[in-house]
């Protein structure tokens, strides 16, 4: 019995040997270290195999999580909502902290703010929310009216204003919040700005179009 575990032992031991020998090979000459083929990309793998392990990368960690382990180390159990253990999040956090610490802050700014640009962008693109990237847009607005909802609120608590629908019987300006223009629902400075624009050429035209198609008498 022991003899063959020791056999066993050493035939492991020889696979890996030759497995370490067959990857330096191929990484020496600019192949995919999984198929063996020329590298189509860069990095260790070519894209169909890229592919391949990123898809079983993403089943894995899917069947981590539904079992309450964490998907980066496959050891800790995972507690409430996190997406990963305590140790795994300490060891990411301390990890991004030198990265900062090394590229520089304004580096790290400029890298967030390029991909805020292309994120706000490609939510436009494809008519999704800009604020939480998730729900779909409403029609004439870029955010869903769940996330401008949360803005009003937010500006509410922040600024102590009262909601827009409240104003006027508060006596306040339905645009900005200031008192009132006497027999109006809206102060000076927005009386006289609704004013010019109704007086505007594009005001016109849209009363004349309006006339022509029997909504306004």
């Amino acid at each position: 019995m022991r003899t063959i575990k020791l056999a066993s032992l050493q035939k492991i031991m020889a696979t890996t040997i030759y497995q370490k020998r067959l990857i330096q090979k191929r990484k020496e000459q600019g192949l995919c270290l999984k198929c063996g083929k020329p590298l189509d990309r860069e990095g260790a793998y070519c894209i169909s195999c890229r592919k391949y392990i990123n898809g079983q990368q993403m089943v894995l960690r899917r069947w981590y999580q539904e079992h309450g382990i964490c998907p980066r180390c496959g050891k800790n159990g995972l507690f409430g909502d996190e997406k990963a253990c305590l140790e795994c999040n300490a060891k990411a956090y301390e990890a991004s902290m030198r990265s900062r610490k090394n590229l520089g802050k304004e580096y790290y700014n400029q890298q967030h703010n390029e991909w805020a640009r292309n994120e706000y962008h490609r939510c436009v693109s494809e008519g999704v929310c800009t604020r939480c990237g998730k729900r779909n847009a409403d029609s004439g607005y870029k955010t869903c009216g769940i996330c401008r909802a949360n803005a009003r609120k937010y500006k509410r608590e922040k600024y102590g204003k009262p909601d827009r629908g409240e104003r006027y019987k508060q006596g306040l300006c339905y645009f900005c919040g200031n008192p009132i223009k006497e027999g109006y629902k809206v102060c000076e400075r927005h009386y006289q700005m609704n004013i010019e624009k109704a007086r505007s050429q594009r005001a016109g035209e849209a009363r004349e179009k309006l006339l022509k198609e029997g909504i306004l008498y």
